[in-house]
């Protein structure tokens, strides 16, 4: 056998020895309990605080907007899709109804472009809305530097709310 096979057969040997190693070392103790995953992950994400509410909670109090969105394309999105993460405010903003909302409660509302494009921005890898149709199942993609972008006179940038209702576009 040639010098160089042996070689290379030796370096082969000594790599599947220290992955054997390393993969004793960084497996964590959990792996492979439960099939494929590690037990501890169902422990260690039950300790994790919760931060969401879910749009359940959020129309107990926002009726207005349950009607709103139900008729229009954005039926199926979560309100914490948009305006981030509310279990603080479903949880405490019922205090303070006749009062104004401390700030750690009130939720962001989106009303810039850059919002509105992270969904609605041209995507060559989304699937296309075919035009003149309804299909709730697609986006409708825009070029946000282009629709609606700017006054020609006064350069002013349009902000996409200006022209459409969010919960119901």
């Amino acid at each position: 056998m040639p010098q160089q096979i042996k070689r290379l057969i030796s370096v082969f040997a000594i790599l599947i020895v220290l992955f054997l190693i390393m993969r004793q070392v960084l497996k964590p103790d959990s792996f492979g309990e439960l099939g494929h995953y590690r037990s501890k992950a169902i422990q260690e994400n039950k300790m994790r605080e919760l931060h969401y509410a879910g749009s359940v909670n959020c129309l107990k109090c926002h009726e207005a907007i349950r009607t709103d969105k139900a008729q229009g394309s954005h039926a199926k999105l979560k309100c914490e899709v948009c305006h981030g993460p509310g279990l603080k405010h479903a949880l405490y903003a019922e205090k303070f109804k006749d009062g104004q909302l401390p700030d750690s409660l009130k939720m962001y509302k989106p009303s810039e472009r850059k919002e509105c494009a992270l969904c609605h921005q041209i995507n060559a890898a989304r699937i296309k809305m075919v035009f003149d149709t309804i299909n709730n199942s697609m986006i409708k993609q825009i070029n946000a530097m282009e629709h609606n972008y700017a006054d020609a006179d006064t350069k002013v940038e349009y902000k996409c709310i200006e022209c459409h209702n969010p919960h119901q576009p």
